[in-house]
């Protein structure tokens, strides 16, 4: 039938010609949806951001007191993703580079923003936000190569936001091995999943970290399996896999700076990925931290490396960090706003002297000398030694000014009571015995108080039971001697008692036996009558060495009891 005669025939023949074009658009709807298709989260750098961490592998360290930290990165890729990772055919490839096609990403500067916390010395948690500042590609869509896949990448582009978490679920006293727990979600409603800064769906990763420390090198060890969404870019698939991570760093500088290598990669789970070269990235970085202050509450990381092998991971990274941290401890409240008002300077005993310049601002000043302008009234001396009587401990026998405990106001004949007369005595204020050698009558064996010193000597090491806190009897007589020598300086109000090991050992555990050995020496104190109000004890461990630990004769020196004059009076008072 000729439908152009029958009435409306010219509309009939628009309609037919719009259902024809409508036809066309919906055949062509696919294609143009293409060029808006997800792809997936690109960057194989998941970096760590506590204080301690490397740059790409996670450590189960953390600060013995809560704290937060946070770190800023900044990191720089040269081809992530490259044509032979989404084209296996070469003469695919060739053609592709003929037409003037090249990396789908050559190139991503990306910034690390990461904030987090550790509480109590087990469990961390942490979030981190990347983002692509920059980047560039070319087109992966190649109609005449059968290669249809498409992107739309954006120069700028928000990535996926992590959330971890950690928990050390095992480590020995020492701190020597450490085994802990990671867990991490990724958001998918951060990232620009055109443009292969996320997954379509959210996706999660748990695994292990464990470390050993040999002092002079501490390696670590990460696993886990990451379960993404699956996703294709032409003959590139990806989806969940296995991660892994290993590194060595070396503390030098009393581990102010940190320097050591670091691999980490992944391999497919699934059928279409397992032995997969192209969804097998692996890569390596030479990395380093400095800590700028001696707190370690700042530092600076830098770390450099490549692919290794032909999965999709850059040609060559870089990454710069730069972070800090503050313990709870570390805060103090700021005082309140408070008004102060400058008051005329008071005399409170009215002499004409103010009572900031006033010795005695109670007691009016009376003229008299041979102080007449220090505040203070003529102070009777009965002896007229020039020790006043209300100091003066023998008012009426003058001081002998010998120069042993002149300030008492006694005169002395044997001032550390060891039955050797101060004339002849070498060590006046040493108790000690005469053993035949005139420069040392008087004088004890083990110990010595150096004038104008405030660490009494020990001549011949304190020592312990092996890898305990339990004094041999051999050295009792060296801590006797210290008990005399309290009893006869009574104006040494307290001693502080230090205990050091070598460095052997963790840290952890030579601080507590270095307490504990501390302890130990002045329980002994107090127990041959010495009041424990005169005496602290403090363990040190290794961090406070002599000499060298890289020898016996060092570590033994190096393992030791030290006693220090922390208060004191004048002496004789």
């Amino acid at each position: 039938m000729d439908r152009s005669n029958l009435p409306g025939g010219e509309g009939w023949a628009w309609a037919r010609w719009g259902g024809a074009l409508a036809a066309a658009a919906i055949l062509c709807a696919p294609a143009v949806a293409s060029a808006q298709a997800s792809n997936f989260y690109l960057d194989r750098l998941r970096i760590g951001g506590a204080p301690d961490d490397g740059i790409g592998v996670w450590r189960p360290e953390m600060g013995k007191k809560t704290r937060f930290f946070g770190q800023l990165g900044l990191g720089f890729s040269l081809n992530p993703l490259r044509i032979d990772n989404y084209v296996d055919d070469l003469n695919k490839e060739e053609a592709i580079e003929e037409q003037g096609g090249g990396a789908p990403v050559s190139s991503q500067l990306i910034t690390y923003l990461g904030l987090g916390v550790e509480i109590l010395d087990r469990v961390a948690l942490q979030a981190s936000f990347p983002m692509a500042v920059h980047q560039s590609g070319n087109r992966t869509d190649f109609p005449e190569l059968q290669l249809e896949d498409r992107t739309n990448l954006d120069a700028f582009a928000p990535m996926d936001l992590r959330l971890d978490a950690r928990a050390i679920v095992f480590r020995t006293e020492d701190r020597v091995f450490k085994l802990a727990i990671t867990g991490a979600v990724f958001l998918p409603a951060t990232g620009n999943e055109l443009s292969f800064g996320g997954d379509t769906k959210t996706s999660g990763s748990f695994g292990l970290a464990a470390e050993y420390d040999f002092k002079k090198l501490f390696v670590v060890l990460n696993t886990g399996v990451a379960l993404r969404p699956e996703a294709e870019l032409n003959e590139l698939h990806v989806g969940s896999e296995l991660t892994y991570g290993a590194a060595a760093y070396a503390p030098i500088l009393d581990d102010r700076l940190r320097v050591g290598a670091e691999l980490f990669g992944s391999f497919g789970l699934l059928s279409a990925t397992a032995g997969e070269l192209d969804a097998s990235p692996l890569e390596w970085l030479i990395a380093g931290k400095m800590f700028l202050t001696e707190s370690k509450s700042l530092y600076a990381g830098l770390g450099a490396g490549s692919r290794i092998g032909g999965g999709y991971a850059p040609d060559f990274r870089s990454v710069g960090v730069f972070g800090g941290s503050f313990s709870i401890s570390d805060v103090e409240a700021r005082s309140p706003d408070f008004n102060y008002v400058i008051e005329k300077e008071k005399d409170a005993d009215n002499d004409g002297y103010p009572d900031v310049i006033d010795i005695c601002p109670q007691d009016p000043e009376d003229g008299k000398e041979p102080k007449s302008s220090d505040g203070c009234p003529h102070m009777p001396d009965r002896d007229g030694d020039g020790i006043p009587d209300v100091v003066d401990k023998c008012p009426d026998n003058p001081e002998d000014m010998d120069g042993i405990d002149d300030r008492d106001g006694c005169p002395e004949e044997d001032a550390d009571e060891d039955g050797i007369p101060d004339a002849a005595d070498k060590c006046p204020k040493e108790p000690g015995e005469n053993l035949g050698d005139a420069e040392k009558v008087g004088c004890p064996q083990f110990v010595r108080r150096i004038s104008g010193s405030a660490e009494i000597q020990i001549m011949k090491q304190i020592e312990f039971e092996f890898d305990r806190w339990v004094i041999l009897p051999k050295s009792f007589p060296i801590l006797d001697e210290v008990v005399r020598l309290l009893r006869v300086n009574p104006e040494i109000k307290l001693l502080g008692i230090e205990g050091h090991t070598d460095d052997r050992g963790g840290v952890e555990y030579n601080d507590k036996l270095a307490q504990n050995r501390a302890a130990s020496v002045r329980l002994y104190l107090i127990n041959k009558g010495i009041s424990g109000s005169r005496l602290t004890s403090q363990g040190f461990g290794s961090r406070r060495p002599l000499e060298t630990n890289d020898t016996p004769e060092g570590r033994a020196r190096n393992r030791r009891v030290e006693f220090h004059i922390k208060t004191q009076t004048i002496e004789g008072r």
